[in-house]
């Protein structure tokens, strides 16, 4: 006879819930458990996915319904170009169009996106919509036409800077300051989405006066008609000059949707660890809860009942936990991702691309992903608990003194697995990455936690047996017997111990990760970013440092060459295939006097020599690892209209982002192609004897006084200190996820020592019986969960410095390109650890207490 579903849920509400209600403070425990690691992993994934979201949607309005774009690698582009392209017969379209970052003219102002066009041109490539005005209103295209220094501004910025409709406003840029009139808001859709809302329109000709770029724009978007094919474009290249190439509207877009999809699987999976730990919590409850009604279950199964229907009631059980549990995360994860949003878009911004997250968008996709993990593992951890309960036999209804579970398996053959997938974790962490993504190096990590979950029973075997007659002289009779009892438990421990060992292997990994990562960029920023002051434009960082410092602000530094050294410098953010870099060319001959690079293959000596001679470029790790380039090969790059090609002659360690960083001689690079102009500049003073922090203050003032308008200026001192604040940032986020866990584990320590304690009651009970005392038998409890807790730390320390291997030269590497000098911590292992120790012990309590939950002479009447 079938089981209809009805009868199947009223069976599961007599048997599980009411069981459930009347050990309210177990479910609730999983469930707090389940539903920190779910909130965790939901959040995460929600916060990552909005600034995805802001950063494509940003670049899509931006590129509109262009076909390519005509661009100078480096430079800008004429605009006479543009007549001579209305006139070719493939092209249906053509528009110039410049961005740059721009603020008010106010302390503390924030910047944005001041975007130049031609409002006839550019009609049908991008649309934008004033507040109360009909579609694109030509009324303010002729306003922004016949009147210079006019603006349009979506509503963001507006309202950030005070509403100031047809009031004018003062905004800066790069040194220079002019008023502008606002002549309504845009309606907040199409092109006032890009950068958040934070976005503002103006005329090209208006644009090109403000910023001094007479004549230059800094691309051409382009329409093709409906008839040109790809091998058609050669025709449209032979009319470019010289530097300017044809490229994809959606190349900056794809690279940078690579960089944050990146990010976000490298969050996913650290913050899925808090949900693979919360799997030990419902595998520790199913169990107990199997464990402390095999009695019951017998009856059910003498009554008729298959070993089916009790297999599908126990794991409807770890289906329950998991809806309830994804359910109970929902308002956690509204409280979690307030704080993650913030953090996690910062970090992209500052490693990766611009992004400003202007709503959360709830994607129905990252609900059913998490709501579907959530459920998968729940009812995956219950899987083997509700295959022991169905293996319960009907006539326990009258033998029930055969209570607890007996099936053993043999910790020797599960521990040969363990070492078969430990094994196997260095070949596959040897493989490449598919598609930039670590993913032989993840299912690396994975197997390294099955390993060492599955070596864990033998390892407890063995260092019961090992211990047992030790720690009966020391500790006496209840030390031996918990000896005995770890050594009788066989796989029962695999779980429990498994999931100390995931928690502690990931503190260990992490604060070895973290510290070699921040003591290596802590080298990299005193020997590579040293200087006394930095000098740039206003705002040139934001900017790219697109905007030289002017001229006469260069002859005027010069003037202080008695007494300082300046290396002057200029970045250009260039593209290498798919991916964005920097070119970088400074006084090397002054940088080598006062600083250095952090080398990594090659002879220092020599390269130095080499470098200074412009004979070749140095490259960092991150450009090796994503161009392919090593020393030997030759790098090309075309800067400005110049087409460089050189030898790569060393290779660096530089922890600057967005693909990493190509550097080359500033006076070679004058005498060879052309004068860049000073895009920034960094000071030392020659007297190294000075009280630096007075000279830097004086000399910056009087600077100050001078071009203080014009320039953007910062102490060496608070550069690094930024640079290292902005590191520790970085990593707040992973501290979070790092100690969420850690209480899953204790509480995943908690439930599973109560199993066992559920189990032996009979045992524990006759012990009583015989004459053994109540501190004896919680002593065997507690000396139980100690062996645990040290097998769990030894396996976990092992773990976690194989784990760090893997994060360091691993995922790292194939995730972001860079390595860093491997170091250990000692330290806080060392203080750390004892706490961990502690506080699993800690987790004991609850079970301990149960131990006497009724009286003995009750039980054993019972049994």
């Amino acid at each position: 006879m079938g089981i209809t579903l009805p009868f199947f849920l009223r069976l599961f509400v007599w048997f599980s819930l009411r069981n459930m209600r009347n050990h309210l403070g177990r479910a609730l425990t999983v469930l707090l458990g389940i539903a920190l690691g779910a909130s965790v992993f939901a959040s995460v994934r929600l916060s990552v996915q909005a600034s995805l979201d802001s950063f494509t949607k940003s670049m899509e309005v931006i590129a509109g319904r262009a076909d390519k774009v005509l661009v100078s690698p480096g430079g800008r582009v004429s605009e006479t170009l543009i007549a001579d392209l209305l006139k070719h017969p493939l092209i249906a379209a053509a528009s110039p169009l410049l961005t740059v970052y721009v603020r008010v003219a106010a302390e503390g102002a924030e910047p944005f996106l001041l975007v130049g066009f031609d409002p006839i041109l550019d009609r049908s490539f991008r649309a934008w919509q004033a507040a109360g005005a009909g579609s694109q209103d030509p009324m303010t295209w002729a306003s922004l036409l016949g009147e210079p220094y006019t603006l349009i501004m979506a509503e963001p910025a507006a309202r950030l800077n005070g509403w100031p409709r047809n009031n004018r406003m003062i905004l800066e840029h790069a040194g220079q300051k002019a008023q502008f009139r606002v002549l309504g808001v845009m309606q907040p859709k199409a092109l006032a989405l890009a950068d958040g809302g934070h976005i503002a329109l103006t005329d090209i000709a208006t644009f090109q006066e403000f910023t001094g770029l007479h004549g230059w724009v800094d691309r051409i978007d382009l329409r093709f008609k409906s008839s040109v094919r790809d091998g058609d474009l050669d025709l449209v290249r032979k009319i470019l000059p010289e530097g300017v190439v044809l490229t994809s509207p959606s190349a900056a877009r794809q690279s940078g949707q690579g960089m944050i999809r990146a990010y976000q699987l490298n969050l996913s999976i650290l913050s899925f660890a808090s949900l693979f730990v919360g799997m030990f919590l419902v595998y520790s409850l199913v169990a107990l809860n199997a464990a402390s009604r095999r009695q019951e279950l017998a009856i059910l199964r003498s009554t008729g009942a298959s070993s089916s229907l009790v297999f599908f009631i126990f794991l409807a059980e770890g289906a329950l936990f998991g809806i309830a549990g994804w359910l109970a995360a929902i308002p956690i994860s509204s409280l979690l991702i307030r704080y993650l949003l913030h953090g996690v878009s910062q970090t992209i911004s500052t490693l990766f691309v611009r992004v400003r997250v202007d709503a959360l968008s709830l994607d129905m996709w990252e609900v059913l992903l998490s709501f579907g993990a959530t459920v998968f593992i729940s009812m995956l951890a219950a899987c083997q608990p509700a295959r022991e309960a169905m293996q319960v036999a009907p006539k326990e209804a009258m033998a029930v003194s055969l209570h607890g579970m007996r099936n053993r398996r043999s910790t020797q053959n599960l521990g040969l697995a363990g070492l078969a997938c430990i094994i196997s974790v260095l070949p596959l962490s040897k493989l490449p990455g598919i598609l930039n993504v670590p993913l032989p190096g993840y299912l690396a990590i994975l197997l390294l936690f099955l390993g060492f979950s599955l070596l864990a029973p033998w390892l407890l075997e063995r260092m019961s047996l090992g211990l047992s007659p030790l720690l009966r002289r020391i500790a006496g009779v209840p030390a031996y017997l918990a000896g005995r009892y770890v050594t009788d438990g066989g796989v029962r421990y695999a779980v429990s111990v498994g999931a100390l060992i995931t928690a502690v292997a990931l503190f260990a990994a992490l604060v070895i990760m973290i510290h070699s990562f921040r003591q290596t960029v802590e080298m990299w920023v005193h020997q590579t970013v040293s200087g006394d002051l930095f000098l740039t434009t206003k705002m040139g960082e934001i900017n790219q440092f697109r905007f030289p410092i002017p001229p006469e602000i260069v002859e005027g530094l010069k003037g202080y060459k008695d007494k300082i050294d300046i290396i002057e410098n200029r970045r250009f953010f260039l593209r290498y295939g798919n991916f964005p870099y920097e070119f970088e060319i400074l006084n090397l001959e002054v940088f080598f006097k006062h600083a250095d690079f952090f080398w990594m293959k090659g002879d220092p000596d020599k390269i130095r020599l080499q470098m200074t001679r412009g004979e070749g470029v140095g490259i960092s790790e991150v450009f090796s690892n994503r161009s392919g380039l090593t020393r030997g090969d030759t790098f090309r790059a075309r800067v400005e209209g110049s087409l460089v090609e050189l030898p790569v002659v060393a290779i660096v360690r530089d922890y600057r982002t967005q693909g990493g960083v190509v550097f080359y001689s500033f006076s070679q690079f004058m005498q060879r192609y052309h004068d860049p102009g000073w895009g920034g500049l960094r000071i030392f003073f020659k007297d190294r004897n000075l009280d630096l922090d007075g000279a830097v203050s004086e000399l910056r003032s009087d600077i100050s006084r001078r071009w203080g308008e014009r320039l953007s200026m910062i102490s060496g001192k608070r550069l690094r200190q930024s640079i290292l604040q902005v590191f520790d940032e970085t990593f707040a986020i992973t501290t979070i996820l790092l100690l969420i866990a850690l209480v899953i584990a204790a509480l995943g320590i908690t439930t599973t020592l109560t199993v066992l304690v559920l189990e032996r009651s009979q045992q524990l009970n006759t012990l009583f019986a015989v004459g053994a005392s109540f501190g004896q038998i919680r002593a065997i409890i507690f000396w139980e969960a100690a062996l645990m807790v040290a097998a769990g730390e030894l396996a976990g320390i092992i773990c976690g410095f194989i784990l760090s291997h893997i994060l360091v030269y691993v995922i790292n590497r194939q995730s972001f390109g860079w390595t860093f000098l491997y170091a250990v911590d000692f330290g806080t292992l060392v203080m750390s650890l004892p706490l961990i120790i502690i506080t699993a012990l800690a987790a004991a309590l609850p079970a301990i207490r149960l131990v006497f939950r009724q009286p003995p002479a009750t039980l054993l009447r019972e049994r």
